[in-house]
């Protein structure tokens, strides 16, 4: 039996980003797309080698050479598109404004997402009565959105140098939060990264369901409480926050 009811105190309560506050359908392609744009306009030598697809290539053979940074999807895109310039014959300064044009492009573009309809309210209703905090392996950032005012803290493997399901990404959330790891709640949609990981870290672990999924084989089986949606999480929530335990 891996259900586990959800215990008070609850003092802080982390999530995923991409497809558990927002639906990232088609947004990664788009951005790709705002990308090339920019690219034929200001850089029409690498738009002309590269297209998005040939730029995808080069990133998943920087992951190849430099396993180092494979799990930062920022250094990927940066490192081919800077790959992509010296291709064509850029150096130095010229190079350098390259990459951080198109990548700004691409990053703007990326955070153009749908919040779901109930990643608003459950937010709102946990601000000032624990700690919200945003764990994510992409590189959004919460910042630039308006709801990032609800949060206290956030965390990327942009910023860590890891991933989740590491030891070291759920380590720095309770350390951020500031309370014990059995108080925290990490809400994620990836049962692998999100519900394995804080599980195996202390954590308490939700899985949000949506599509109502079957648990993947290939991933061991962990203590965790499941919901289709995050109203219904809300109000588990606020029957648990600052109660003893």
């Amino acid at each position: 039996m891996t259900a586990k009811p959800l215990l008070a105190p609850v003092r802080a309560v982390t999530f995923d980003l991409d497809f558990t506050l927002w639906d990232l359908t088609g947004v990664l392609h788009h951005a790709e797309q705002v990308c090339q744009g920019l690219l034929e306009q200001r850089y029409p030598l690498v738009a002309e080698r590269y297209d998005a697809k040939g730029l995808q290539a080069l990133r998943n053979q920087v992951a190849v050479q430099q396993p180092d940074i494979a799990h930062d999807v920022t250094a990927l895109r940066r490192a081919a598109l800077r790959a992509a310039g010296e291709a064509v014959g850029y150096t130095g300064a010229s190079l350098e404004s390259m990459v951080e044009e198109a990548f700004e492009s691409f990053l703007q573009a990326r955070h153009a997402v749908h919040v779901y309809d109930d990643a608003l309210p459950i937010l709102r209703a946990l601000q000032g009565r624990v700690k919200v905090g945003a764990i994510t392996n992409g590189n959004a950032e919460i910042k630039r959105l308006e709801m990032g005012n609800y949060f206290d803290f956030s965390l990327s493997a942009v910023e860590l140098g890891a991933a989740k399901p590491a030891r070291l990404v759920f380590a720095t959330a309770v350390n951020r939060a500031g309370v014990a790891a059995a108080e925290i709640v990490h809400v994620g949609d990836d049962v692998h990264s999100d519900v394995f990981g804080a599980a195996q870290h202390g954590m308490q672990a939700v899985w949000l369901n949506r599509n109502a999924v079957a648990w993947p084989e290939d991933v061991p089986q962990v203590p965790h409480h499941e919901v289709s949606n995050l109203a219904e999480l809300q109000g588990m929530l606020l029957g648990l926050i600052g109660e003893p335990s």
